[in-house]
């Protein structure tokens, strides 16, 4: 009997260990190929288990945006990490946008749900299967960059976030999130408090770096590259 107590402690704990490596945190600590391999066999279920609203979509994500590229007639916009291609569905969508939509992703099988969703715009709609670091793609090339629910999971979320800034327009503007609460703390030294990840945005030459209120789990964070 005393022999099963070490285990009825420590299979609850190895649960728990193994719980938040592979569901709370996605294989995050387990490298790139792992995230990318998690979000390969779930990229079939993936739009079901999220639930979007078009709505709160439109709302939140898509009204802000265009807020920002107000002054653009035909900006060129990034969305990194787009996944079934979230961002350039609703934003090609909206009848007031002009422009082209590029979606990155590493995970090939996400970048297959994107395809019938961008199709119907193809000729302003591009996806590339490629990492946030580094990006495939020159200086100064976009008017604005997308990158929601996914910078906690990037083995460098600095690194991306410069090569970010380094592929804005000058007045670019930049949208990410940033993971709130006590799930965000569980991912350890890749949380970001409000005025850590607003502190490095601003270091790394964006003004007017703001958070808004957006999920849960999440927030929103802008900012924008200076005019000269």
């Amino acid at each position: 009997m005393t022999s099963l107590i070490p285990a009825i402690i420590l299979l609850p704990l190895l649960a728990a260990f193994v719980y938040w490596l592979f569901i709370t945190t996605e294989g995050t600590f387990l490298g790139r190929r792992v995230v990318v391999w998690l979000y390969d066999i779930t990229a079939d279920k993936y739009d079901g288990i999220k639930e979007y609203d078009d709505e709160s979509e439109q709302f939140f994500v898509i009204r802000p945006l265009m807020h920002h590229l107000r002054c653009e007639r035909a900006p060129l916009v990034l969305d990194v990490a787009t996944g079934t291609g979230r961002v350039p569905h609703y934003l090609l969508a909206e009848a007031t946008f002009n422009g082209r939509v590029i979606g990155l992703d590493p995970s090939r099988k996400m970048l297959a749900h994107a395809i019938p969703k961008t199709k119907p715009y193809y000729q302003r709609a591009g996806l590339v299967q490629g990492t946030a670091v580094p990006l495939p793609f020159p200086d100064d090339t976009f008017h604005a960059i997308t990158c929601l629910e996914s910078l906690e999971f990037f083995p460098d979320s600095e690194a991306a976030l410069r090569e970010m800034v380094r592929t804005l327009k000058s007045g670019g503007v930049l949208m990410v999130s940033r993971r709130l609460g006590n799930e965000g703390k569980l991912f350890l030294s890749k949380y970001q408090s409000a005025e850590s990840i607003v502190t490095l945005l601003q270091g790394m030459g964006l003004e007017e770096v703001n958070t808004q209120p957006w999920q849960i789990d999440y927030e929103q964070v802008f900012g924008k590259i200076p005019t000269p």
